[in-house]
């Protein structure tokens, strides 16, 4: 397993956000920063610098999510149809003591001194390179599109320390799942022989079998309350949007991912795909990346990170160089 200076600096950030949450402890009332709470707590209250305990947080976009644990991120990354609108992946981290940090699509939103706590360890990661991701570090190269030559990736700031165990729900399913997620899951480790290189990827996971608990992935594309089970499943979600990611981490390490698959669109789950349908083995290949921690690359990049899928996109099994590189640093 390769060190990073992105993990040295989600490392970094538990390091900040455990001081900050410590230092909450027997805070004088006087001095004790507003609270907020209920079911719409907006960016303008957390601008305020209020401490979230609980309530949902209400983006601008529409995106609701269950206020996080102090100490935790949650990260919902969704990917769109081609030509449908793309939300933009969303960053959501409770510092506890300094308030709530958003990060949306390179925009900074909350409490200036969550986000000053938050930004400036990201930052820190890129050494004068360009942020994709709230919490990623990005290497990109001007490149063609063929998935083969183009070597961008973009690194989101959490790793799992252990095997992922996850179920999937197949209530509602608009094509046979099981076996086209788990390939999904499957592609990013191993052995992975890609573009005439080979890399060992270190990054595991166990389907455990079928549930019948539903992810905690809102119809809205935002995050719910997290469980400690790890479960794909599906559901309504925003128009274009085909697929959402939700991850929860903690001072850099992923603790829950759960996933969502829209019902509004027809799916094909069989070796080839034909007609107006979309390929669920490489959409789900598309999320599992978002899971194991990758971000968007360009859409031009022709890479499995690209944002947006077509329909039959077949090509998007199949990992690419970028991908490549991008899980072999994730390791």
């Amino acid at each position: 397993m390769r060190t990073s200076s992105v993990t040295a600096a989600a490392v970094a950030l538990g390091i900040a956000l455990a001081a900050v949450v410590t230092t909450s402890v027997g805070v004088a009332p006087a001095e004790a920063a507003p609270s907020c709470s209920g079911d719409h707590i907006t960016v303008g209250d957390l601008a305020r610098g209020c401490v979230v305990d609980r309530g949902t947080i209400a983006l601008p976009d529409g995106r609701r999510f269950a206020v996080p644990a102090a100490g935790t991120t949650v990260s919902a990354l969704p990917v769109a149809a081609a030509g449908g609108h793309d939300t933009g992946d969303v960053s959501i981290t409770n510092t506890g003591r300094a308030g709530v940090a958003v990060s949306l699509e390179h925009v900074w939103s909350g409490s200036p001194a969550a986000i000053r706590q938050v930004r400036a360890v990201h930052e820190g990661l890129v050494r004068g390179g360009t942020t994709a991701h709230p919490m990623a570090a990005t290497t990109t190269k001007a490149a063609p599109t063929s998935s083969c030559t183009n070597r961008s990736y973009a690194l989101l700031g959490y790793r799992w320390n252990t095997t992922i165990r996850w179920s999937s729900n197949p209530a509602g399913a608009r094509a046979a799942d099981a076996a086209a997620i788990r390939a999904g899951a499957n592609a990013w480790t191993g052995t992975i022989a890609v573009c005439g290189r080979s890399i060992t990827s270190n990054v595991r996971n166990t389907y455990l079998g079928t549930t019948n608990q539903a992810p905690a992935v809102s119809a809205n594309g935002g995050c719910g309350t997290p469980n400690g089970a790890n479960t794909t499943g599906w559901g309504a979600l925003r128009s274009g949007t085909l697929a959402t990611t939700c991850v929860w981490s903690r001072s850099g390490v992923a603790v829950e991912v759960d996933q969502r698959y829209t019902t509004a669109y027809a799916w094909s789950s069989s070796a080839t795909c034909s007609g107006a349908k979309f390929d669920l083995r490489g959409v789900a290949t598309h999320e599992w990346g978002h899971a194991y921690g990758l971000g968007h690359t360009t859409q031009a990049s022709g890479l499995v990170m690209k944002p947006a899928s077509t329909q039959c996109d077949v090509a998007q099994r199949t990992l690419g160089l970028g991908d490549a590189f991008g899980i072999d640093v994730r390791n």
